[in-house]
């Protein structure tokens, strides 16, 4: 583990956003994702989560809907690409 830091994130879909304090932890691990959301995060955002259909929604803070949507042949090539790479064992504890 490198440890954490907060970084003020906007989340739009091109119509409405949303900007939230969000704490990341930031690990040195290969992974073919940019970012994992946790399950507090994801309750605070109030988001509803699809791995189906690569979505999730949640309100701003107006109540209107965002939708992101992720790119599904970039998500195709980056788990591809994971299978590529050899994979050691990683633990990540916490003091």
């Amino acid at each position: 583990m490198c440890g954490h830091l907060e970084l003020r994130t906007t989340s739009t879909d091109g119509v409405v956003s949303r900007t939230e304090n969000i704490r990341y932890l930031v690990v040195n691990a290969p992974s073919a994702y940019d970012i994992l959301l946790g399950r507090p995060t994801l309750n605070r955002l109030r988001a509803v989560v699809s791995t189906r259909h690569m979505k999730i929604k949640f309100p701003n803070l107006g109540g209107k809907v965002i939708t992101i949507k992720s790119d599904k042949k970039e998500a195709k090539r980056c788990y591809e690409n994971s299978l590529k790479t050899k994979r050691g064992v990683f633990m990540v504890t916490t003091k």
